[in-house]
């Protein structure tokens, strides 16, 4: 049996969904046989727990998700969104005998790629044929909305693609699924064709009564590789300079991709084995020469690499032939001299390489050598003198991959909660040079990352490069690794063919700096983006107030970093008010500049955040009348990027956003969350706030039912995580976790890897 919604059969579908008691199994301690019964069923059986990705592998349809302003791809910069077809279906279980299942959906959609799910369709009110409403996810029942045309194919209205409901009926089965369909046609389903971004599904399954829902993000993305073709038999000519370049148009074929204009695409160029990723030059600019010396002397490799837009990488590799057709090389090659980091090896670029020697009663003679574009040098002429060093250096953007984060990881070795587990990172934690990792230490990067300095105290350079003849192994201070080559002046093929560095970058001990010059690096793991919520009020000139800057997701937080840009002009941060759910002094904030406020907090013992908690109170004071909304910004591009970090080691991006209510959260009932993380590969933490003192309890289940662990506590009133040890679940497999407090009974499905 199958049939299609235009508009919900059910009249309560208009309920927020998400807000049903999703019990999986019953709870037997906590509900009688009769109540259990009622528990059993309607079960959805296909609620992803890990959000999916739909990839997009064809061409672009100029007439599907093409109309601006409210399509946007800011990738490619165009209003033509590309779109992929994808399977949006719920099944549900039902209890035999029971009454007729149904089945609504809310669909959030982000049309403009800002992160922001803007466009709300109803499955009760789908709009007409190739139109959907956009900016309504804020309207009150999701009403009215700007029209988009999502579908403008040259074919009259009753033929265009609208959004439909099929429901099948199976036994005691019943499938949704989220289809297009036309009016002029409308049992003849076809997959629904959603654009780029990431989007969000609300399902909500009904029958005699009892609710189900299902929540479940999704995205849509490009995941085809471009098309590179290298050229056949490249060759190049060494000249009396002893040397010959090979541009990227002397050895690319062609580049193409499905999405990304071929205007758009980055193309780069290097030696096999150069390097690993996309090539970049020093100046962070992608590589398009080779250069070859008397060192390159027969045939050898070079790859080319393409980016598009979405960051899908692929390369050719060919075959060069270097000829020194005239004699002009040597016959013996220069050492080569290149710095690496410690923990993947990659070039360090924009480090000078010196030798360094002495001449009686004068100060040291240092002499810089030339470095490739490929970040390296070599030592191809001498001193006048029998003994020199050789060094490496670097002491630029000391912010890059120096995070909150690395403060907490400090914080937990100091505290030998997590050692370091490398050599190396003791090195980088000791910024202050004084051979221990103290809490001085994490004070100076803590200045560093507010802005109250630009530099390592101490002189401490941002790299510190060793000789890679020697590794860092346990604890550094009670070993010796040296900084410089120290070598005799003797004939150039007596000197080893590689005279290399080992790189540490200071304060950075997560391995999450970037090779090249930045400000930031990139985290190691990153999670879902989060969200720092403000009342978006409006402040009277001459009005003081503190204002709570609350989380709008949970999590076990262990470190928090973020810049506030607003207008001097128009209000003041008197102060940060330490009255939230973390735990702030004055060490945690500055305000470097006019209109800047950074804050940087971390605590090596997760801190429960519940959504709705305020962190903290901004003490604000209006020079003008303006509101919050018109006034505060969060830019991700900044000296301090907006981070949130858990307790599963995950950084999380921030956003700010602002309320048009005086609270969005529900503080008044028991709240149970979903454990974290989910899926685990070992242990997890189950968060709850309660409005009274209960004695809770939480148990794991096969599904079979069968109970495997028990812990009963009694809680008092606010936040709390219950932790599910790894032992709970021992072995790879699909559990149900149940808490019981008061009269809430919550279950759901935990996946341990």
């Amino acid at each position: 049996m199958r049939r299609s919604l235009f508009t919900h059969q059910n009249d309560n579908e208009g309920a927020p969904l998400g807000k049903g008691l999703c019990t999986i199994l019953g709870f037997a301690l906590c509900l009688s046989n009769t109540q259990l019964a009622a528990q059993l069923c309607p079960t959805i059986v296909n609620c992803a727990q890990i959000p999916p990705t739909y990839c997009d592998e064809g061409s672009n349809d100029l007439s599907l998700w093409n109309d601006p302003p409210f399509t946007i791809s800011p990738t490619i910069g165009d209003s033509n969104l590309h779109e992929a077809a994808i399977d949006l279906t719920i099944k549900s279980k039902g209890c035999t005998g029971g009454g007729l299942t149904s089945i609504s959906f809310l669909l959030f959609l982000d049309l403009d790629n800002d992160d922001l799910q803007e466009t709300v369709l109803k499955s009760n009110a789908l709009p007409p044929g190739g139109r959907v409403m956009a900016n309504n996810s804020f309207n009150p029942g999701y009403s009215g909305g700007d029209t988009v045309w999502f579908d403008q194919r040259a074919l009259p209205d009753s033929m265009l693609y609208r959004f439909a409901l099929e429901i099948v009926y199976s036994g005691d089965t019943t499938m949704g699924r989220i289809r297009f369909c036309s009016d002029a046609a409308p049992y003849d389903y076809a997959p629904v064709i959603l654009p780029e971004g990431r989007h969000r599904v609300e399902w909500r399954v009904v029958q005699d009564g009892i609710e189900r829902f299902c929540d479940r993000n999704f995205r849509v993305k490009d995941c085809k590789k471009p098309t590179v073709t290298c050229k056949a038999g490249i060759a190049v000519y060494l000249d009396v300079s002893q040397t010959a370049s090979l541009s990227l148009a002397q050895a690319l074929q062609s580049v193409s991709d499905n999405i990304t204009p071929d205007t758009q695409l980055v193309v780069g160029m290097r030696r096999v084995g150069a390097g690993f990723g996309f090539p970049l030059d020093a100046m962070g600019h992608p590589q398009d020469t080779v250069m070859y010396n008397c060192q390159n002397d027969l045939d050898h490799f070079i790859e080319i690499w393409a980016v598009d837009k979405a960051g899908n990488l692929e390369n050719c590799t060919a075959k060069v032939l270097v000829y020194d057709t005239a004699g002009f090389c040597p016959f013996v090659p220069f050492p080569s001299i290149c710095a690496r980091t410690y923990w993947n090896e990659e070039i360090v670029r924009g480090v000078a390489f010196s030798t360094i020697w002495t001449i009686p009663n004068q100060p040291p003679i240092v002499n810089q050598l030339t470095v490739d574009p490929s970040g390296c040098s070599e030592l191809s002429a001498l001193p006048p003198t029998s003994l020199f060093s050789l060094i490496a250096a670097k002491d630029t953007f000391p912010l890059n991959g120096v995070t909150t984060y690395d403060l907490l990881l400090i914080s937990k070795h100091i505290l030998a909660l997590q050692p370091f587990d490398a050599g190396w990172k003791n090195t980088a934690a000791d910024v202050n040079q004084s051979n221990s990792v103290t809490t001085f230490d994490i004070v100076e990067l803590r200045k560093l990352i507010l802005g109250l300095t630009n530099k390592l105290p101490n002189a401490t350079p941002s790299w510190l490069f060793f000789v890679d003849t020697c590794t860092v192994w346990g604890n550094p201070f009670y070993g010796y690794c040296p900084k410089a080559y120290s070598l005799p002046v003797q004939s150039i093929s007596s000197y080893p063919p590689n005279l290399s560095f080992n790189g540490i970058k200071m304060g950075d001990v997560n391995a999450s700096a970037s090779s090249i010059d930045t400000f930031q690096g990139i985290a190691v793991t990153r999670g879902a983006a989060a969200s720092l919520e403000l009342p978006d009020i409006t402040l009277r000139m001459g009005e003081t107030l503190d204002i709570p800057l609350r989380a709008t997701e949970g999590g076990a937080w262990e470190g928090l970093q973020f810049s506030l840009k607003f207008d001097p002009e128009i209000l003041e941060i008197e102060g940060v008010v330490p009255n939230g759910s973390i735990a702030l002094d004055l060490e945690n904030w500055s305000k470097p500049d006019a209109g800047v406020l950074n804050l940087s907090w971390s605590n090596a013992i997760p801190t429960p955040v519940l959504p709705g908690d305020a962190l903290l109170h901004l003490r604000v004071k209006a020079r003008s009348t303006a509101r919050l909304s018109e006034v505060f910004k969060m830019p991700k591009v900044a000296r301090v990027q907006p981070e949130v970090y858990d307790a599963a080691g995950v950084t999380h991006p921030l956003q700010l956003v602002f309320s048009q209510r005086a609270s969005t959260f529900e503080t008044g009932a028991i709240q149970v969350f979903t454990p974290m993380p989910n899926p685990t590969t070992g242990s997890a933490l189950l968060p709850l706030r309660l409005n009274a003192a209960e004695t809770v309890s939480l148990e794991i289940c096969d599904l079979r039912g069968q109970a495997l662990w028990r812990m009963v506590s009694p809680l008092e009133p606010g936040a709390h995580f219950l932790e599910i040890p790894a032992a709970a679940m021992s072995q790879s497999g699909v559990y149900v976790w149940r808490v019981c407090a008061g009269n809430v009974v919550q279950s759901g499905r935990m996946v341990r890897l």
